[in-house]
């Protein structure tokens, strides 16, 4: 007889099943406002209109995207100042 035919007879070796692999999961990223305390006009000046409207709400200010980067920049700059 086969080798298949032991397996369907169930006689010989019992095999256990290997367990799941244990996937880790990635530490979630620091905030923000953490990072920028004390944060120059060129540091805001390297980021784009998205992010300093995500840092100003962090900060607690919406800013109109639709207005310039540098006077965004400006915006900004003075509301973080203002409230340090």
């Amino acid at each position: 007889m086969s080798h298949f035919g032991d397996l369907l007879k169930g006689g010989g070796k019992k095999v256990t099943p290997t367990p799941p692999p244990v996937v880790e999961k990635p530490a979630p990223p620091a905030p923000v406002v953490e990072e920028v305390k004390g944060i120059s006009k060129q540091d805001l000046m390297k980021l784009s209109k998205i992010e300093l409207e995500e840092l100003g709400r962090e900060y607690g200010i919406e800013l109109d995207r639709r207005i310039s980067h540098a006077k965004l920049v400006v915006q900004l700059k003075a509301f973080i100042d203002s409230k340090s």
